[in-house]
């Protein structure tokens, strides 16, 4: 025999039903996670993407590029500079609805932007490839980036620097008027040939007055170099006064050395050494004197010794320019 199932009560059911509503309603006005439409709608630009420097930009009278567009949504972006004769880049990110607060003075990620160059401007979107936007600006000269830090040489001022040669230097001096120079029209090339691990040497003056601001923990030293010949490398040597008579003297002061390869590819690169990774030198006839620990009080000198990674029998060497110190970050 089959039994009918009875029906739910009416009034329960309506009660229910009410519950069910209200439950639904109060999730609509409180949603879980982001607005997804505000992540992933479409990205519109309400003003166009450009620049204040529509005659291009003169970094020596302080000038900035300043950028500016709106987006009608919140989005992270990366703004990329790039010379187009120099191949110098720098790259900006952010996140905002606009680039109200995003400016150039002239940075840059390697090497110099060139003067008299154009560059490009390539605004990019993470989430929205296909919304990229072009700008370009002129660079009329270099900027002084030299507030940066402590500048030990660009090379224009010959008094700033001195070149010391050995038995198996071939080539050391300054190239002047060099339009291939990283900053300015100067900087120093440097080969020898043979089994030695001595080239040649640049030696700069070191005034400690001027490193108020510069501590050994915090610190880089930054290069601008260049080599063409497999196996180059740098020895930089860092001399101490200390026993405080004003003189270097072997045996009496201490030195700080690190020893740095560079890449043969014929093209000018940064090297950001921190003043951490130099060490005692022990080699020859030096000494400990300050417990083996760098006082940049006490600094009288830098050479920036060319050099090779081995001691193999060939041709060493290699392009400096621009070299400064820098507190708390690397140029």
């Amino acid at each position: 025999m089959t039994f009918l199932k009875p029906s739910p009560n009416p009034r329960i059911l309506s009660r229910s039903l009410v519950i069910i509503l209200a439950f639904v309603g109060c999730a609509k006005d409180e949603p879980l996670g982001p607005d997804l439409s505000g992540l992933y709608g479409e990205l519109e630009l309400l003003t166009a993407f450009s620049n204040n420097s529509p005659n291009g930009v003169h970094f020596e009278a302080n000038e900035k590029v300043e950028f500016s567009a709106d987006f009608n949504l919140e989005v992270d972006y990366t703004l990329s500079l790039i010379g187009q004769s120099s191949g110098a880049k720098y790259s900006i990110s952010g996140k905002g609805a606009n680039l109200s607060d995003v400016s150039w003075g002239g940075d840059c990620d390697d090497v110099f932007f060139g003067p008299m160059e154009w560059v490009h401007c390539v605004l990019e979107f993470d989430d929205h490839p296909e919304s990229t936007q072009l700008d370009s600006v002129f660079v009329w000269e270099q900027p002084d980036l030299s507030f940066k830090g402590v500048l030990l040489t660009s090379f224009e001022d010959p008094s700033a620097f001195s070149l010391t040669s050995g038995d198996f230097t071939d080539y050391l001096e300054s190239v002047n008027n060099a339009p291939d120079a990283v900053e300015g029209s100067t900087y120093m090339t440097g080969f020898g040939s043979g089994p030695a691990t001595w080239f040649g040497a640049l030696r700069i003056t070191m005034d400690p007055s001027n490193l108020s601001n510069i501590t050994v923990a915090d610190s880089f030293l930054n290069l601008h170099l260049r080599s063409e010949f497999e196996g180059s490398a740098t020895v930089i040597k860092v001399f101490e006064d200390s026993n405080d008579d004003g003189m270097i003297n072997s045996g009496d002061d201490e030195v700080f050395t690190t020893k740095v390869p560079i890449a043969a590819d014929g093209q000018w690169q940064r090297m950001n050494l921190p003043l951490s990774d130099l060490s005692l030198d022990l080699s020859g006839n030096n000494v400990a004197v300050n417990g083996g620990l760098l006082d940049l009080d006490k600094i009288l000198r830098l050479d920036i010794t060319i050099s090779q990674v081995g001691t193999a029998d060939g041709t060493f060497g290699f392009d400096a320019d621009y070299i400064i110190l820098t507190p708390d970050e690397p140029f």
